[in-house]
């Protein structure tokens, strides 16, 4: 799996896909958004890594939502975002299809049903729902 565009400056990826970006950039990324327990060992010159390790199988709570969806509109407006999780499968894809809702683009099932097109999308049917939720 690779890092994937699936919105205007918006990519989703795993944590691997983040540590890679230490030898080659070749999206342009400057903010990565981590959204699970690990951290990148060696960092991407140039690069802004935000940590939000939101739990893969539990309730979001709404002020750890809401800081993610804040921190999306400022780094967003002036680069490019990569969210990453651990597979890329489940809360990367989840917290962009929720971004996309924020912005009024799509509904968060019709974001998920794009994204999955794209890359294999499985988030924690626990994690959906509290999401939902705060949208």
């Amino acid at each position: 799996m690779s890092i994937t565009l699936v919105w205007e400056r918006l990519f989703v990826g795993s944590i691997g896909d983040a540590e890679a970006l230490a030898a080659s950039n070749p999206f342009g990324i400057t903010t990565v958004f981590i959204l699970c327990g690990e951290t990148v060992r060696q960092p991407a010159p140039g690069v802004n890594y935000l940590h939000f390790p939101v739990p893969e199988a539990r309730p979001i709570p709404v002020g750890d939502f809401d800081e993610i969806i804040d921190n999306l509109w400022e780094n967003i407006r002036w680069g490019k975002v990569l969210l990453v999780s651990q597979s890329g499968t489940s809360r990367a894809p989840l917290i962009a299809a929720a971004w996309m809702h924020c912005c009024g683009y799509k509904s968060i099932d019709a974001a998920l049903v794009d994204i999955g097109t794209l890359r294999p999308v499985e988030p924690s049917p626990i994690l959906l729902i509290s999401v939902k939720e705060l949208l």
